[in-house]
């Protein structure tokens, strides 16, 4: 106690705000080498914030899930087919529109979306949304429930209706339930040169279909060298904060695994970078059979997160050449 003490009050001193992040982040434990190494909330809003770092003409496009999709055709790279989406009661398919009024409606509507397209699951996001937040999950074989219960957020928001991504046998292996992306962050160096900074591998959990740390996910850092998990997987502070060996479900091992593709996954969220070219992005990549797609690209990506999976930010490079340019 003495010395926890001791690096939280150090910690404050150094980062020049309240110790916050001294325990958000775990900093307290053992297995933490030099809890210095870790960025401040202050640090990340001077990242996220920085008009040299965003750019609002871009965030806007990162932010809208339609407006991402429609540039992700545009610019050939690979993302989840659009199916249809809704304006409140104005839902859109095949490009003919028509307003629903009633369950009734809605549940005609993606019936013949379904007849039609020969799918039977859709996956549906909030056109604004994030973090995985108020996402559902449609299948046909029991949609006349699932519309009973979802059609007042559905008729009360914006959506896109996507394909479901089918991932990689590999990476289903370790948990089924969800589509498991890898977060990879990208920078643009002052010589408008695009990097990875870094890639975490997230994973949902029981019954949830998505793996957002926010929705009872957990994350581990993956090696940008080998494309391996590697140390151990953890949840958000405000989840538990628990720390993982092995998947709770499925209770196979993640330290050493191998994700396939990950060279590609990496090489996309590059091409990725180059045609939204904000400096700093985090992107969501998914592993099929076929290889990555990509599902989204965070124009405010959560580098706390990042932090703590590849043990402290600021023994990345071009985090201290970040900061540096900032600062000065």
């Amino acid at each position: 106690m003495p010395q926890v003490l001791k690096e939280c009050v150090l910690y404050g001193m150094d980062k020049k705000m309240l110790p916050t992040d001294y325990f958000r982040k775990y900093l307290y434990r053992k297995d933490v080498v030099n809890y210095k190494n870790y960025i401040s909330l202050k640090e990340y809003y001077l990242i996220t914030g920085s008009k040299k770092m965003v750019f609002p003409e871009i965030s806007s496009i990162l932010k809208n899930k339609l407006n991402f999709y429609n540039y992700c055709l545009n610019s050939k790279l690979p993302t989840p087919t659009l199916w249809s989406y809704n304006f409140r009661a104005h839902w859109f398919y095949k490009n003919e529109k028509e307003v629903i009024n009633s369950k009734q409606d809605a549940l005609a509507f993606f019936n013949r979306v379904f007849k039609t397209s020969n799918i039977d699951t859709l996956f549906l996001k909030p056109t604004l949304g994030e973090g995985g937040q108020g996402c559902f999950l449609l299948k046909k074989e029991n949609l006349e429930s699932q519309i009973e219960s979802i059609y007042p957020d559905l008729i009360s928001n914006s959506y896109v209706h996507q394909a479901y991504v089918d991932q990689h046998d590999t990476i289903n292996g370790i948990f089924s339930n969800s589509v498991n992306t890898i977060r990879i962050d990208t920078y643009i160096d002052t010589n408008n040169e695009a990097r990875v900074l870094s890639a975490l591998m997230r994973f949902g959990m029981g019954n949830t279909f998505t793996d957002n740390t926010h929705t009872g996910g957990f994350y581990v850092s993956l090696n940008l060298q080998s494309g391996k998990l590697q140390g151990v997987g953890r949840q958000d502070i405000v989840e538990g904060g628990k720390i993982i060996t092995e998947h709770p479900d499925t209770k196979v091992t993640l330290n050493g695994f191998q994700i396939p593709f990950y060279k590609e996954a990496f090489q996309l969220a590059i091409k990725a970078s180059n045609a939204l070219p904000n400096r700093i992005v985090g992107w969501d990549v998914a592993i099929t059979n076929q290889g990555p797609i990509l599902l989204e690209g965070n124009e405010s990506p959560s580098l706390h997160v990042t932090d703590v999976a590849c043990g402290g930010y600021l023994n990345n490079k071009h985090i201290k050449d970040v900061l540096l340019e900032l600062k000065n």
